[in-house]
């Protein structure tokens, strides 16, 4: 039946082996490699090839050279995630969040569900597996976690990872290769831009300081964070959940924030924090080595419509500034809200991902000046941008040029992570027994 073959095939993506620890091998099977303290088998390498061939991989014939040639690459894959999950166990930072992994499991199972026509459908499919809903969640669950793990030890090694050379022939030996996969280049538009930020006043400061105090003084005083974040937060993306902010680590906040977040424990609640989205009041729900669960109420200063005309005027001088010649990069350094980038490239259909505004941008010609162009932030901020068109490109073939920086950051992290992996095999005992 077809389920049974998407099932199956699904299952051996998320095998059960996943990897066995050396006093629970079973002698059934065939130790292959060890790995430390763990061991790899062989129907682990043997499940995988098969879950290529039912994805429709091409895979040669059991006792050809080819078929060992592709056993041991995917014996060699086994080994790094072991490596990896084994150094990752030693690093108290590299936790993952058992919230998120619950909903992208779940996600999946939805997914799932709708695919098999219900999940009675489902069900009966993996029956057929002799596998449970339960055991199932348990498996994607597992696979989840590895692969967060992997993608957080990576990211965390990458950050502290040294320079690798690539040379120019590396760069055009992997657009060579490449090349024939590529599809036709869109038509792109590259522009410079300076967002001016309207500013409050200095008694609209004052005046959402004061509140913000006032708050912090109910709320310690006993009241309920998360109604007084639904009643004052000016957050569009928290207010509504009592401020919830969910997990987060360092790096996804504002540094005045995250600052002080992590020098909260389980329950605390922070003084007033100022930064340029204005006044907050975090409270630390939970933590973990590496993360924290939050709340905030967000009290921003309110904007006049004299601030507004003020913003409007300065962004009208850039314009005229940057008409007699006056370069937009020095006009951003002056000027601009640093939250907005000074330069974008974008295909066409991608304008309707930014604001209306923007739209002007499509009878735009290169060298162009437009703007300003007012529009609102999520959050009901407004912005005046002066935009410079630098280039626009008609559809086409992609160039090396085009591709050369993606290139040369793809091969350098390959090569980062080709080293860190070296260093890991260095100091790990493996045995390969083939």
């Amino acid at each position: 039946m077809k389920y049974n073959v998407l099932v199956a095939a699904l299952i051996l993506l998320f095998p059960r082996g996943g990897q066995a620890q050396l006093q629970d091998l079973d002698v059934v099977d065939r130790l292959i490699a060890v790995v430390g303290d763990s061991a790899i088998v062989q129907t682990q390498v043997q499940e995988e090839i098969q879950r290529m061939q039912l994805g429709g991989a091409p895979v040669p014939n059991p006792g050809t050279a080819d078929y060992d040639a592709l056993f041991e690459r995917i014996l060699n894959r086994f080994i790094d995630r072991l490596l990896v999950l084994q150094a990752a166990a030693s690093d108290s930072l590299l936790q993952v969040s058992d919230e998120t992994i619950n909903e992208r499991v779940t996600e999946q199972i939805t997914q799932l569900t709708t695919q098999f026509g219900g999940q009675i459908q489902l069900q009966e499919a993996l029956s057929a597996e002799a596998l449970t809903l339960t055991e199932y969640r348990d498996i994607l669950s597992n696979e989840q976690r590895v692969r967060q793990i992997e993608q957080l030890f990576y990211q965390s090694r990458l950050r502290e990872a040294q320079p690798v050379e690539v040379s120019e022939e590396d760069l055009l030996e992997r657009f060579q290769e490449a090349r024939g996969q590529l599809e036709q280049r869109p038509k792109l538009m590259t522009i410079r831009q300076v967002v001016v930020q309207p500013v409050s006043t200095e008694a609209a400061v004052d005046t959402a300081r004061a509140l913000a105090e006032d708050l912090l003084t109910r709320v310690r005083a006993g009241e309920d964070f998360a109604e007084l974040a639904i009643q004052y937060s000016g957050d569009p993306g928290s207010a509504a959940l009592g401020g919830d902010l969910g997990w987060f680590r360092r790096g996804r906040m504002v540094r005045e924030f995250e600052e002080t977040a992590f020098n909260l424990l389980d329950g605390q609640i922070s003084d007033v924090v100022e930064s340029d989205f204005g006044f907050h009041i975090i409270k630390v729900e939970r933590m973990r080595p590496g993360e924290r669960n939050a709340r905030h109420i967000l009290i921003i200063p309110k904007k006049t419509e004299e601030d507004l005309a003020l913003a409007r005027e300065t962004a009208m001088s850039v314009r005229q500034q940057a008409e007699s010649g006056i370069p937009m990069i020095e006009l951003y350094e002056e000027f601009s809200d640093q939250a907005a980038p000074d330069s974008i490239t974008l295909a066409f259909e991608q304008l309707d991902e930014l604001p209306p505004a923007y739209g002007m941008l499509r009878t735009a010609n290169q060298s162009d000046l437009v703007g300003p162009l007012e529009y609102q932030l999520p959050n009901g901020e407004t912005r005046f941008a002066v935009v410079s068109v630098t280039e626009v490109r008609e559809a086409g073939a992609y160039t090396f040029e085009d591709l050369k920086a993606q290139l040369a950051a793809q091969l350098q992290q390959e090569r980062q992570i080709e080293r860190i992996m070296r260093e890991l095999r260095a100091r790990t005992h493996i045995d390969i027994r083939m």
